[in-house]
C-alpha cells in the first residue's frame, strides 16, 4: 500500500494514540475523539503500509482563527519531512476557508519548522503540574461550597455573560469546545467565571479557566481540586492522581494561584501565529484548554 495524505477516521485513533503515547503527551482516545468531531474534515494523516505514520489537526474556531495541534510523527517516519508535509497542508486547507490567522503552541524542537513556515512567537506557555508521587495530598479535605453549576453544559450552562467573557479572552467564540469538554470532565461556574477539568492518559487535566479576578479564579479551581480555598500550600486531595495545569506565565495570577496550590514548573513551549494578530485578554486566562485546542 502507497504512502498517502488523507483525512482520518475514527478507526485509525488507536493508531495515532501510538504516536501520542510515544511522544509522552497527556492526550487520550477521547481527545482525538473530540477533534475529529469538531473538526471532521481537517483531521489528517499520513499512511503507510495501513498504520498512521505522522498526523497534524485544524480546528476552526469560526472564519476569523483556526488551530493547529497533534502534530506528530511516528519516530521510524522522523527526518523525512512528514511534519512539514502536513504542515503546509493544514495552512493550504485554512487558506481556501479563508481563515488568516493560524496558532499553535510548539516544542522548542517544533519551533525552526514553524518559524519557516511564517509562524512568529506570540506568547510563552508553561506547564505546571502536582506529582502525587514527590508531594503530600490533603486526604480527606472537602471543596468549599460556591454554589457551581456542574454537569454537561446543555446551552445554558453556561450564561451569556461568560460567553461574552470567554471570546474576550480568546479572541473569538468557542462554545461548541466548551459544551463538548463539559461531557468529558467536570466544571464549575460562577457569574465571574467557568473551570473545566477532564482525564488525561497520564494525569488529570485543569483547564480551560477564564475569570475576572485572581480570586474568582483561586475559589473555582480550588472545587475542581478538591481542596478549601485560599489555603496556600494546600495540594488537591479529592482526586488521588497527578494534574496538568498548561497556563500563560504573562498572566502573573495565573501563576501565583497555581504556585499557591502546589503546583510546580515543568514544561515550557511557545505560542505562535501565523497572520493578522487577533485581539485577546490573557490576563482572563487562567488555564488554556489544552495544547492541541489553544
Amino acid at each position: 500500500m502507497p504512502i498517502s495524505l488523507r483525512t482520518m477516521r475514527e478507526d485509525d485513533i488507536s493508531s495515532a494514540m501510538e504516536l501520542s503515547s510515544v511522544a509522552n503527551w497527556n492526550q487520550t482516545g477521547e481527545d482525538w475523539r473530540r477533534i475529529l468531531h469538531l473538526s471532521p474534515e481537517d483531521c489528517r494523516c499520513i499512511e503507510d503500509g495501513g498504520k498512521v505514520a505522522a498526523t497534524a489537526t485544524l480546528l476552526p474556531y469560526g472564519t476569523r482563527l483556526a488551530w493547529i495541534g497533534m502534530v506528530l510523527t511516528r519516530p521510524e517516519y522522523r527526518r523525512q519531512g512528514l511534519a512539514r508535509q502536513m504542515m503546509e497542508d493544514a495552512i493550504s486547507r485554512a487558506e481556501q476557508r479563508g481563515i488568516r490567522t493560524l496558532k499553535l503552541d510548539a516544542t522548542e524542537e517544533g519551533r525552526p519548522l514553524y518559524e519557516s513556515l511564517g509562524f512568529a512567537v506570540e506568547n510563552k506557555v508553561e506547564r505546571w503540574g502536582w506529582d502525587i508521587g514527590t508531594l503530600e495530598f490533603s486526604a480527606g479535605k472537602t471543596p468549599a461550597d460556591e454554589g457551581p453549576s456542574e454537569g454537561p453544559i446543555d446551552g445554558t450552562g453556561i450564561s451569556d455573560d461568560l460567553r461574552s467573557m470567554d471570546a474576550e479572552a480568546f479572541g473569538t467564540g468557542r462554545m461548541e469546545l466548551l459544551r463538548m469538554l463539559s461531557r468529558s470532565g467536570g466544571y464549575s461556574a460562577t457569574a465571574n467565571g467557568y473551570v473545566f477539568s477532564r482525564p488525561g492518559r497520564l494525569a488529570r487535566y485543569l483547564g480551560p479557566c477564564v475569570a475576572s479576578s485572581g480570586a474568582a479564579a483561586r475559589n473555582m479551581i480550588a472545587r475542581r481540586l478538591g481542596v478549601p480555598r485560599y489555603l496556600p500550600g494546600e495540594h488537591p486531595g479529592s482526586e488521588s492522581s497527578p494534574w496538568f495545569w498548561d497556563l500563560l506565565p504573562a498572566n502573573a495570577a495565573a501563576v501565583d494561584c497555581a504556585q499557591m496550590f502546589g503546583f510546580t514548573r515543568c514544561r515550557e513551549l511557545w505560542r505562535m501565529r501565523r497572520g493578522p494578530e487577533i485581539a485577546s485578554n490573557n490576563a482572563m486566562i487562567y488555564a488554556i484548554a489544552g495544547f492541541e485546542l489553544g
